[in-house]
């Protein structure tokens, strides 16, 4: 068989991988996935990825030997977790050309792409490192006139740290 392009990838921190797997632990106590879709989940998270280009390229054939469960279950799981858009599979093919001039198109190893929360106490996409707290100026007769002596003293002692 030729050669492949190496799939799409999206290298993972490891901040954004313990964050996926904080998820999917959150799914099989919540009763969205079951403990073999985990499971291989896991095996794709922890076993099938390479640590420097984020790439995953995995067959069902490694998923079943690497889970422990059988193929039907790989199918179901790979199935459910791109319901659920915790991963992505995306099927490749090979053109292979005869010496005749014919051609034949075969199914190649499926890659997959794991995709990480957009919220999580891990993820460093939740603090924008640029951003900085700006205060306006308050009038004090309409925005505090019902607040205690603590939120008053609280604003002065913001305000005179700004200035």
């Amino acid at each position: 068989m030729p050669t492949l392009p190496p799939p799409p990838a999206i290298k993972l921190t490891p901040a954004d991988a313990a964050a996926i797997a904080k998820r999917d632990r959150k799914l099989m106590r919540a009763g969205r996935i079951t403990h073999n879709q985990w499971a291989v989940l896991d095996c794709i998270l922890w076993s099938c990825r390479n640590l420097t280009t984020g790439a995953i390229v995995v067959s069902f054939s490694g998923l079943q030997k690497l889970a422990n469960v059988g193929r039907a279950t790989v199918a179901g799981a790979v199935k459910v977790l791109e319901r659920l858009r915790v991963l992505r599979r995306i099927k490749r093919r090979v053109r292979v050309v005869w010496h005749q001039g014919g051609q034949q198109s075969r199914q190649a190893t499926s890659a997959y792409v794991l995709h990480p929360p957009r919220h999580s106490e891990f993820s460093s996409r939740t603090v924008f490192q640029g951003d900085m707290l700006r205060f306006c100026q308050v009038d004090k007769k309409v925005q505090l006139r019902n607040a205690g002596p603590d939120l008053i003293k609280l604003v002065a002692e913001l305000k005179s740290a700004l200035l």
